[in-house]
């Protein structure tokens, strides 16, 4: 329900700052921590030889979206939150929201993206060199248009999505068609498609077990084992990922309504909205040797030449020494 300001007492008003403050606080915290996390996966992508890849320009446009999201919750959420603003009906707040589900549809693509470019690779390599070798600026340009094509439904009457400042949490205009798209487009959709990169992902791992066994004679058993940690972290990986989106869209339009107050139905949108994209930044950067051996360098995370993985065993031989 919508606060009486005028009628409010000193003792209310000392609460509602202090609601403000908090909710304000967290969001700007774990947004600007998500932002240091993702864009600087970002910047490795260009830095690191070994993410010069397809796999690598698509793992940069997945977290270019979540940073988007991030910097909406640190610089748009936070603020109105601190200083109470409360026109979230109005133009500008449902472009922001608008514009937030770009980039939230670019992020559950880039993943579905990626796990097409795996599962290309191991089962139809002669179509991967086609589609991704050289063409990836393309493959990318084509799902964010995509994704325009979704933001596009959110400029229909009623059908909008803005940040309440009020309550602290996203919500899908209160209309027929707000409900619409908030169910289908968001709800249904998107974990549709965290379903299918969990399949695809598995398929991947699947392959790989064969392949391995096929060239098992011809390895030493030192290899078969880092290709069997491999495989293991891949499969954690993509599980972990796609689990991470999907309790986040349950949580967002399922367990949202079932709670009451505004903490509990803050922490079940606003929260776990903001801490999947965190989560998704830790899980790769956690799950990537690359990234996670130059991140304890800092001597190679900020020089100017090109990170090449000679240089991160030499620096680790160095200073083991």
């Amino acid at each position: 329900m919508p606060r009486n300001l005028s009628a409010m007492s000193d003792e209310d008003w000392i609460t509602l700052r202090s609601q403000q403050t908090i909710a304000a606080s967290v969001m700007l915290g774990i947004g600007l921590i998500g932002l240091a996390i993702n864009l600087s996966a970002v910047f490795l992508s260009f830095r690191v030889r070994a993410l010069r890849s397809p796999f690598g320009k698509l793992m940069a446009v997945h977290c270019i979206s979540d940073a988007a999201i991030l910097a909406i919750f640190s610089f748009w959420c936070a603020t109105r939150t601190f200083l109470g603003y409360l026109d979230h009906d109005s133009l500008l707040s449902r472009k922001v929201g608008q514009v937030s589900l770009f980039f939230w549809f670019t992020s559950i693509y880039s993943q579905l993206v990626i796990a097409l470019n795996r599962c290309t690779l191991l089962l139809l390599p002669n179509v991967y060199n086609k589609i991704f070798e050289g063409h990836t600026r393309l493959v990318i340009l084509v799902y964010w248009c995509i994704c325009l094509l979704h933001a596009c439904v959110y400029f229909g009457e009623g059908c909008d999505f803005y940040y309440n400042s009020e309550v602290f949490h996203w919500q899908f205009a209160e209309s027929p068609c707000g409900e619409a798209v908030g169910f289908w487009l968001d709800f249904i959709y998107g974990c549709t498609i965290c379903i299918i990169v969990l399949v695809l992902d598995f398929i991947c791992i699947v392959m790989t077990r064969k392949n391995n066994k096929k060239i098992a004679g011809a390895m030493q058993s030192v290899e078969i084992n880092r290709r069997a940690r491999r495989e293991a972290q891949f499969m954690i990986q993509a599980c972990c990922t796609g689990f991470l989106f999907t309790v986040m869209l349950f949580s967002f339009h399922y367990l949202s309504k079932i709670v009451s107050g505004i903490w509990s139905v803050a922490a079940t949108t606003t929260l776990m909205w903001e801490l999947a994209h965190l989560g998704d930044g830790v899980i790769l950067f956690a799950f990537n040797n690359e990234l996670r051996k130059v991140t304890f360098k800092p001597r190679i995370f900020f020089g100017i030449t090109t990170i090449s993985s000679e240089a991160l065993v030499t620096t680790k031989v160095r200073s083991i020494l």
